[in-house]
């Protein structure tokens, strides 16, 4: 056999193991079975008292400025801390009229006000460190209240926002609560 087939009985052998590899995580040596995820929670159907206490005062708190809330037609989760990956909330959306795919805000509840707290601080700390901050604009602002038992999250991007009146939103939302900031 020369070089030239040799080369290219050793490519062909080559290519032949690295496909027999390949099929073998497909076939015997594959999981059975996928492995077990717990699944994150989406937002509630439908609200619990506490959620529902909170979105009434933001409400309330949005209403006075000239602002409605509405639970949005569209899918919306942020980015978000391991603390509140798993955590029940509820979305809901400020109307913005000429930004009809923003002013999103999410109500996180947590089983009592220390968790709630905690993970605030959890998730002020997140946005501020490299993994939380890549996941914004540079100039994202953001807003984490503390109401009771839950969390009151809103993000926006004043060089970025479609709605002059988005910043408004966030001064309101800081007259709900408690106050966690976040130091970018």
């Amino acid at each position: 056999m020369n070089a030239h087939a040799r080369r290219r009985a050793s490519a062909i052998a080559a290519l032949g193991l690295g496909l027999a590899v390949a099929l073998a995580g497909c076939g015997i040596a594959a999981p059975s079975q996928l492995p077990a995820v717990s699944p994150s929670p989406l937002p509630q159907a439908s609200l619990s008292g506490s959620i529902e206490l909170t979105r009434g005062l933001v409400e309330a708190a949005l209403k006075a400025s000239g602002f409605g809330l509405i639970r949005p037609p569209v899918p919306f989760r942020p980015p978000e801390s391991p603390a509140l990956i798993e955590i029940p909330r509820a979305v809901f959306q400020v109307v913005l009229g000429q930004d009809p795919n923003g002013g999103f805000l999410v109500i996180y509840e947590f089983p009592d006000a220390p968790s709630a707290h905690a993970a605030g601080l959890a998730q002020a700390r997140w946005l501020a460190s490299g993994p939380g901050a890549i996941q914004f604009a540079l100039d994202e602002q953001h807003v984490v209240r503390q109401v009771g038992t839950t969390l009151v999250t809103f993000s926006w991007s004043p060089a970025s926002a479609p709605d002059p009146r988005t910043g408004e939103i966030a001064a309101v939302l800081q007259t709900v609560g408690q106050g966690i900031p976040v130091q970018r």
